[in-house]
């Protein structure tokens, strides 16, 4: 008697639990394999009863690394939205094959590194606990030109936010614009490189939404300097993962 009891005793802790578990929580440290780099990547999912959605971060280059996005992915957390944030090839971690200088530009590096982006959309699609349903990418400075190229290659992503681009491709744009992507641009005016030129082509276009400070610097600068904009990045990204 007292073991058939035991045993529906636990039969009911084991249903309780499975009805209550979560699909992750917290942060793991992630290796992707791009064209024989090792990319190097921190996945944060919150906790959660479903699947959340989930953001790749994509950082600027040379001494650019995923930590610059350590704040940002603990806020979107906050906000339920999971994220994974990577070194691209040559940066942070990520050198098994070599490390790009500073000041330099090599084209496997820079403007060729695209697969790391669909590599890292690919390794999210394997997983059961994120809602890669609702994928979206946050790029900042030239990896703006790395996610657009990355979908218009393999697909475009859910949504994306880029910060101070300035080159992205025309083609890429418009090839965004005509897929209706959801797209937020945020730059400052007192950015020297060329995101002035990308704003003012979408603004020509009519095409997503723009943001401009009057000063803040470049890129992912702006995350820190303007200590407003990660607050209404969550806003503007539960929007459209809500849709």
């Amino acid at each position: 008697m007292l073991s058939n009891m035991l045993r529906t005793l636990v039969a009911i802790i084991i249903i309780c639990a499975a009805s209550s578990t979560t699909f992750a929580q917290g942060e793991e440290r992630v290796v992707i394999d791009s064209d024989g780099w090792k990319i190097i990547g921190d996945l944060h999912i919150p906790e959660s009863s479903s699947p959340p959605p989930v953001v790749i971060l994509l950082h600027t280059m040379w001494r650019g690394n995923r930590r610059v996005y350590d704040d940002l992915a603990v806020t979107l957390g906050e906000a339920g939205i999971a994220s994974l944030r990577i070194d691209l090839r040559g940066h942070g971690e990520s050198i098994n094959k070599r490390k790009l200088p500073y000041g330099e530009v090599d084209n496997e590096l820079v403007f060729d590194a695209w697969p790391d982006v669909n590599a890292a959309r690919k390794f999210l699609h394997n997983r059961t606990d994120v809602n890669t349903e609702n994928l979206g990418i946050i790029a900042a400075s030239y990896s703006g030109n790395l996610a657009s190229k990355a979908g218009v290659v393999d697909g475009f992503a859910s949504f994306y936010v880029i910060l101070a681009s300035g080159i992205i491709s025309p083609e890429s744009m418009i090839r965004m614009q005509m897929a209706e992507v959801p797209l937020l641009f945020v730059w400052a005016e007192d950015d020297h490189t060329w995101a002035p030129k990308a704003a003012a082509f979408l603004k020509m276009r009519k095409y997503g939404e723009i943001w401009t400070y009057p000063e803040g610097g470049h890129a992912t600068a702006l995350l820190t300097s303007q200590p407003t904009l990660p607050d209404r990045l969550i806003t503007w990204i539960s929007g459209q993962v809500s849709r």
